[in-house]
């Protein structure tokens, strides 16, 4: 995950340096839906484990043909258990969470393509990247309230002159790391939050992995509505 967060930033570069970009500026307002999960201490390594359904909302201003700007909110659930996986220290471990989460964001798309509101032919579609900043409330965490760094990419496609479709696939890297209840740091540390008593035996057992922060992912199927600022132009320009 951290050699992806790179590789985006490197990407996100070279699509933000200066470009010619059509002159087009519009709103867009639209539902999304799909499923999220989660990525951490328990669940290290497994895409669309125990995807749960999410659903939200957002509206984007576009700048031009090139550069939007999104907010978004939506709500779900993550859940995890280490019963789930075969490997000894989870299977000894034997932990599991479960949270619904409500995140609001605001991000920056780059599109690969010259993309326009409106347009049925060369300008009606484009894969882009997005990234940003979000909030999240998570009932799991110590801290109810965190931050998130979303990086992800999409595809969007005009499927009438005012409606677009898009779907997209996005990570989170929160700076948290108690989504999941689970922290690698000493026992001993934690024992007023656990309320049980800590042992010499017990003190120094690893429950998760300290410099690991947590993920969680969706991916998104969106549907929008579209306003052009100045109209949509000459309707003879749009293949119906």
């Amino acid at each position: 995950m951290q050699i992806f967060s790179a590789l985006f930033v490197f990407f996100m570069l070279i699509f933000a340096m200066p470009s010619q970009t059509m002159a087009q500026q519009g709103l867009e307002f639209g539902l999304s839906g799909g499923g999220s999960y989660y990525m951490g201490d328990i669940n290290l390594a497994r895409h669309f484990y125990k995807t749960n359904w999410n659903l939200g909302g957002f509206a984007k201003y576009h700048l031009n043909g090139r550069y939007d700007v999104k907010l978004g909110a939506f709500y779900t659930s993550l859940n995890a258990a280490d019963a789930d996986f075969n490997n000894t220290f989870q299977q000894i471990r034997n932990r599991e969470f479960e949270t619904s989460l409500i995140e609001i964001s605001a991000q920056f798309e780059i599109n690969f393509l010259p993309y326009e509101i409106g347009d049925m032919r060369k300008y009606s579609y484009t894969p882009y990247l997005q990234s940003g900043l979000a909030v999240y409330i998570a009932n799991s965490s110590q801290d109810v309230i965190n931050f998130a760094l979303p990086i992800g990419f999409g595809f969007k496609k005009n499927i009438k002159p005012q409606l677009v479709l898009s779907v997209e696939w996005a990570f989170r890297r929160t700076f948290y790391d108690y989504l999941d209840s689970l922290s690698g740091e000493d026992l001993g540390n934690y024992d007023p939050n656990y309320g049980v008593a800590i042992d010499e035996a017990s003190r120094h057992q690893q429950t998760g992995f300290r410099y690991n922060k947590d993920w969680y992912s969706v991916a998104l199927v969106s549907l929008s509505y579209t306003f052009k600022i100045g109209g949509l132009g000459c309707p003879a320009y749009y293949d119906y």
